[in-house]
């Protein structure tokens, strides 16, 4: 399992953008907790962002929700989305501000990508009955490739590292990078969602999602389950582009399925389910 010692992380730290937990999140996270936790209150917090509140309501009036009816303020997107989902789009929103300029691969796609993989841990937590919080199955699949949007701002050429490990199958993307730059996306990412304070458990899987050993390493329930969650969910976002299995899937995929106690067969079927629903939608 991949550790990181002081001096790693002063380097690292000095090199790099690590943009700290914004306060509203924290403000929200206090308020939903609250017994009478009030959509009202949230709302006002939100609202007072003008620039945050802006590109919400344009998110949530995208044809993506599929709205027949302009939704104009904070409160209404409240009352529609519900408390849960206004939080996700918060922090997806805030996250996206920390992280712009001129980069070298399209950022929109990749928040819209990695929105995809959140989306699909909360899925399968769902189907599987796992006992972890949504909200951090969530989390763990928007943070997990934030180190690839920090790498495409500060690095011209990491556009050809990408390219080189989706096409080179059998090498792993954080050993490319390293031999490039000495240092990878997990390790960033790792930095990121530790500021932003995700519990250790989802910061070192982060930090660990393309070591193909974890699963065996890790003595850790919460750590293996979200790792074995995650990678079943990149592996059906991948299968669903590509139509095909990633190397890296393939050597993890009978250690997930022992963690998450299904068969094959069961995830086929989970598979060929997801794919339907999203087609449909």
């Amino acid at each position: 399992m991949i550790t990181l010692d002081e001096q790693r992380l002063t380097s690292l730290k000095r090199g790099f953008h690590i943009p700290p937990k914004p306060e509203l999140l924290d403000e929200i996270a206090t308020e939903m907790e609250l017994d009478d936790a009030c959509l009202d209150r949230i709302a006002s917090m939100i609202s007072k962002d003008i620039s945050l509140s802006a590109l919400l309501l344009k998110t949530i009036n995208s044809p993506f929700f599929g709205l027949q009816r302009t939704i104009s303020d904070i409160k209404q997107a409240a009352m529609f989305l519900g408390l849960e989902q206004l939080n996700r789009l918060v922090t997806l929103a805030l996250l996206k501000n920390n992280f712009v300029g001129d980069a070298c691969i399209s950022l929109e796609r990749f928040w819209d990508e990695s929105v995809e993989v959140a989306n699909a841990c909360v899925w399968l937590g769902h189907s599987y009955k796992s006992l972890m919080p949504v909200d951090e199955l969530y989390s763990l699949g928007l943070f997990h490739n934030v180190g690839i949007a920090a790498m495409a701002l500060k690095y011209r050429d990491y556009i050809d590292v990408l390219q080189h490990a989706n096409h080179a199958k059998e090498q792993v993307i954080t050993a490319l990078e390293q031999a490039r730059y000495q240092c990878d996306h997990a390790v960033i990412g790792y930095f990121i969602a530790t500021s932003w304070h995700l519990p250790k458990p989802l910061c070192n899987v982060i930090l660990n999602h393309h070591n193909s050993h974890f699963l065996k390493l890790s003595d850790n329930d919460h750590q293996r389950m979200a790792f074995a969650i995650l990678k079943c969910a990149e592996s059906m976002i991948d299968y669903a582009r590509h139509r095909q299995h990633s190397s890296e899937w393939l050597k993890i995929k009978d250690q997930c399925f022992i963690e998450l106690g299904v068969i094959e067969q069961e995830y086929a079927d989970l598979l060929e389910d997801y794919l339907d629903n999203s087609m449909a939608s």
